[in-house]
């Protein structure tokens, strides 16, 4: 389908609103107050300064890092040194672990680059941590045009596109992890391109250019972080539904996709079982302790599932700072069922979409498995509850947004779907908003329901490129918002284009199978 010049409007003003909402809460989030915030930076300037990538559990935290972090609540941000100065001033490094070389470097890496051609050694610290910020938005502010890429593709509707490209404010916790110093930065892109390229070739584009293109994006994916594992089925399973070309070739297409996934990604985790005996060696294994069992305790899976279910759904839609500022749970209860049932919907309820929604929805199911697994397993090693991070789940954001989405259109009548679309376009602003208010107030209110003098002015005087910048992008937001608003909300409203072309039809589907008799 072309692109409409109003789809392109309303797109592209969906993008510049999720990036502007980025760069409000890398303004927004105290220095160091998101989470491993710190660990992450000191691993990204260990590369850039030629340390190198020590072993897992090797690196040390360094002194200027902890320096900076004492100076956040007690030097103004005009009175800050350079990168260069503070290393100077608190030379070495420290007793604590920097747990990040049990990543692969790929992500710090990237940084690490850009962080040299800046001369971050000449810029003032705050300034460097604010480069990093800005280096993840950058990586992140793409996801709505890939879930809309990719929504569009999936129904052949321009309006379910921009209405589930819109859908991505709703979650706020994506865009303040978006906006720290992180290595799901590039976790949250890559898996949302592996998305968009798994839909096209369930949708039946089945080109050599395609199938290299997604294996390619998986092998960095995986080269990047363990998270990106659950990514393999999805590619398996996408050439498996694309019934547009015989099974033969189809697998063909899989195997190759796969093996070029293999190649680019496969080769640090090798290393490490030759190396460690394991494929993801723990960079805290000998800080971490068990706690020691009550007399007949061990453990309780009604225990560990209350635990898993109450942390990994705050966290996924908003748990702010070191996960110490949640947004309300009725909220978040709210949230996560109304998602629960639509994704079931998704999945049992018939419709044209079903094989490709099925290799979707892979995508988070396999990522919750390994993660419960995992967490499991961490619980009888050291008898506390541990790694039960929402965020785990953003690589695989897009395709469980699209899920949901097409799990919204089979429990609604076809005439309810312009009111669902106009729901998602006020109310995922709304969240947004919301979601600011709640980290706000925590960070700058003392955490109570309140907006004071006081509290403006401890922001203006803590936000690392001053208050005129941090009012600027906020303005900037309210502009792009409102207009984001109302160009889904017409959108929406001009009634339902979905299934106006089959799935897997277009011009791009190359012609596998083999000629009728009669037209030979």
């Amino acid at each position: 389908m072309p692109v409409t010049r109003r789809e392109r409007w309303t797109i592209g003003s969906i993008t510049a609103a999720f990036t502007l909402l980025l760069v409000v809460w890398a303004l927004l989030t105290p220095l160091f107050q998101a989470p491993d915030e710190l660990p992450h930076t000191g691993a990204v300037v260990a590369i850039a300064t030629g340390e190198g990538w020590p072993a897992p559990g090797a690196l040390r935290v360094s002194n200027a890092l902890l320096a900076a972090r004492a100076e956040v609540a007690t030097t103004a941000p005009a009175d800050r040194g350079t990168w260069a100065e503070l290393v100077r001033a608190a030379p070495g490094a420290s007793a604590g672990a920097d747990q990040m070389t049990q990543h692969p470097p790929t992500a710090y890496a990237l940084a690490a680059v850009v962080l040299r051609v800046v001369g971050f050694e000449d810029l003032r610290w705050d300034h460097v941590i604010v480069v990093l910020r800005l280096l993840d938005v950058a990586l992140v502010a793409p996801l709505p045009m890939l879930v809309w890429a990719a929504g569009r593709r999936l129904t052949r509707s321009r309006r379910f596109g921009v209405v589930a490209a819109a859908a991505l404010a709703a979650v706020p916790q994506l865009a303040q992890i978006g906006s720290s110093v992180t290595n799901d930065a590039l976790v949250i892109l890559l898996g949302a391109v592996v998305t968009w390229l798994a839909v096209r070739v369930a949708t039946g584009d089945l080109r050599w250019r395609t199938t290299v293109a997604l294996g390619a994006a998986l092998g960095v994916l995986v080269a990047t972080k363990a998270t990106g594992f659950p990514a393999v089925p999805l590619v398996g399973l996408a050439f498996v539904v694309a019934t547009t070309a015989r099974l033969r070739v189809r697998l063909g297409r899989a195997a190759v996709a796969l093996a070029i996934g293999a190649a680019l990604g496969g080769w640090w985790w090798v290393r490490n079982v030759v190396r460690y005996g394991t494929v993801q060696p723990n960079g805290l294994a000998g800080t971490w302790t068990a706690s020691p069992w009550a007399p007949g305790q061990q453990r309780d899976p009604g225990f560990f599932l209350s635990s898993e279910w109450s942390a990994l759904t705050t966290s996924f839609w908003g748990r702010f700072g070191l996960l110490s500022y949640p947004i309300d749970p009725v909220v978040v209860v709210a949230l996560t069922i109304a998602g629960l049932v639509t994704v079931a919907a998704a999945v049992v309820l018939r419709s044209r979409w079903r094989g490709p929604v099925l290799a979707l929805v892979t995508f988070p199911a396999v990522s919750l498995l390994l993660l419960l697994a995992n967490n499991w397993q961490s619980y009888g090693r050291l008898h506390r509850i541990t790694g039960a991070q929402g965020r785990y789940f953003f690589v695989a954001l897009a395709a469980l947004l699209l899920v949901a989405a097409v799990g919204g259109l089979r429990l609604l009548p076809a005439r309810w779907w312009p009111v669902a679309g106009r729901v998602v376009a006020v109310g995922a602003p709304v969240m947004a908003v919301y979601g600011l208010s709640v980290a706000y107030r925590g960070f700058d209110e003392g955490a109570a329901f309140r907006v004071t003098r006081a509290g403006l002015a401890h922001l203006a005087a803590t936000t690392p490129l001053g208050a005129p910048v941090l009012l600027a992008a906020v303005c900037l937001l309210a502009v792009a918002g409102s207009a984001t608003v109302v160009a889904v909300w017409r959108s929406a409203g001009r009634g339902s284009d979905v299934g106006t072309t089959p799935v897997g039809a277009g011009p791009d589907r190359p012609s596998l199978r083999r000629a009728p008799a009669a037209s030979r």
